[in-house]
């Protein structure tokens, strides 16, 4: 597969040939949905002056305020992470869990930026129930 050139004329291109809709809020940053089995999943992309491009639910799900509670959100995440390929669960400044995949820009094609919104909105079906269950959970 021939890599791509990564720069925001091409992400656009990308996203609007897979017919996701796209709203572009900053130079490098856009807001775009995909859609899953469970619904439709709000996403960012964002293009990184490092060489990455980052795709993330954002938020994916609220922490809660129980100590105990957020203790078992994130333990489970960790859980997830140590078997998801290709994404991760983190925890952002206001406490939001984010689902996140990331590339490097400089071998980017095609193909691996659909599957970066695939891998995103799978996860996203698959765990979005559990992990919102547990963020509404109280001690």
């Amino acid at each position: 597969m021939k890599h791509l050139h990564i720069d925001p004329a091409t992400v656009e291109a990308l996203l609007n040939a897979r017919e996701w809709p796209c709203e572009r809020i900053a130079e490098t940053t856009w807001r775009s949905r995909a859609r899953g089995m469970a619904g439709s999943f709000p996403f960012l992309i964002h293009l990184d002056r490092e060489g990455f491009i980052s795709f993330a639910v954002v938020p994916f799900t609220t922490s809660p305020e129980s100590k105990a509670a957020s203790a078992r959100l994130y333990r489970r995440l960790l859980e997830l992470n140590h078997g998801l390929l290709m994404a991760k669960f983190s925890i952002d400044d206001d406490l939001d869990v984010v689902l996140s995949v990331e590339y490097p820009t400089a071998e980017l094609d095609t193909s691996e930026f659909r599957d970066a919104v695939d891998v995103l909105t799978y996860y996203a079906d698959r765990y979005h129930d559990e992990l919102t269950g547990l963020a509404k959970l109280e001690s």
